[in-house]
């Protein structure tokens, strides 16, 4: 383990606490194996689990080697399926329980982080914690997530067994972007997704290259710097590929209409869904996702790709200056 720290005892809940409902948790992973023992920790301190569902990628690290210490844990190992939005559809396969936790190995659950989450079972049917902790390794709050109007980016949800019952997904273009996809099917499906605002969840980074088991994912790292992290790009092509991927799985899946795409506050970062799916091509635009159409011819003209190039250029530099102010 390169980076785990795990200070404390285990406990397994279930074990502890008898009387308590048992609920089944799913995962993904993928070379996970720099936070999944704190995740894993927290997994079980803080929610009864009866049994631990992980669908893995094809890890070559010890993911699987730390999977195999935990009580009650099904690891299916899955490097066919190539897309999260089709690993999810299968685990929710494989649910037994009529409420369910979905979470990210590398996320940890603070103390008292189930209990709060449950308190709302009968307001919502799929719920994320609001509040957002970015561990680098300093902790930094993540105050975007907590607009109800943003989007969830990890996997840290309670959820009921009913509200996921109509997900579904082809294996192609559903990675970065399940959790817009997700939320949008629950309440297109009339089931309730809420944000609790009294949880949070602590999401760790630190300097690696993520998913260095899978050549065509492996095309960024996380570099740790005191004054601001940085994702810097190690393979130009595969991160257009990439990028590619991400515009196709919008045109294909998400409806630009849904509030949570339309007003998305990724779509005025660099990155966001107009850059994204300029991308494309607007024949396949049209035959794929025809409700795009408006947005694509927006986000594809001039004006717009001479604004995102000033853009482009002008953050770096704003950065840098407002960096020497903070540095004196």
């Amino acid at each position: 383990m390169k980076y785990a720290d795990c200070p404390g005892v285990f406990v397994d809940r279930h074990e502890k606490e008898s009387e308590a409902e048992a609920i089944d948790v799913l995962m993904l992973t993928l070379d996970a194996e720099s936070f999944l023992d704190r995740c894993l920790i927290s997994v079980y301190r803080e929610i009864p689990v009866r049994r631990l569902l992980v669908c893995d990628g094809g890890s070559k690290d010890g993911t699987i080697d730390i999977l195999k210490k935990y009580p009650r844990v099904q690891t299916f190992i899955r490097p066919d399926i190539r897309t999260t939005g089709k690993a999810t559809e299968f685990l929710f396969t494989q649910l037994e329980t009529e409420w369910f936790v979905l979470i990210d190995a590398d996320v940890e659950l603070p103390p008292g982080w189930y209990d709060e989450m449950r308190k709302h079972k009968a307001e919502y049917d799929f719920m994320e914690s609001s509040g957002r902790t970015l561990a680098y390794h300093f902790y930094r709050d993540f105050p975007l997530t907590r607009d109800a109007n943003s989007r969830a980016y990890d996997f840290c949800f309670l959820g009921r067994k009913e509200a996921i019952k109509k997900f579904s997904c082809d294996d192609d273009y559903i990675w970065r972007m399940i959790d817009f996809y997700l939320r949008q099917q629950i309440e297109k499906s009339g089931y309730r997704y809420g944000k609790v605002p009294t949880a949070y969840r602590i999401h760790h980074e630190t300097e690696r290259i993520p998913y260095e088991s899978d050549g065509e994912k492996r095309f960024f790292k996380v570099v740790y710097r005191f004054k601001e992290p940085e994702w810097i790009i190690i393979d130009k092509e595969k991160w257009k590929r990439s990028m590619q991927k991400f515009a196709m799985g919008a045109v294909k899946y998400l409806d630009p209409d849904y509030p949570l795409v339309r007003d998305d506050a990724r779509a005025r970062r660099p990155a966001g869904f107009d850059k994204v799916i300029a991308m494309l091509d607007r024949d396949w635009v049209e035959k794929n996702g025809p409700a795009w159409l408006k947005r694509y011819d927006r986000a594809a003209s001039l004006k717009a790709r001479l604004q995102r190039m000033i853009i482009s250029i002008l953050r770096p530099l704003l950065k840098k200056f407002k960096s020497s102010i903070l540095l004196g």
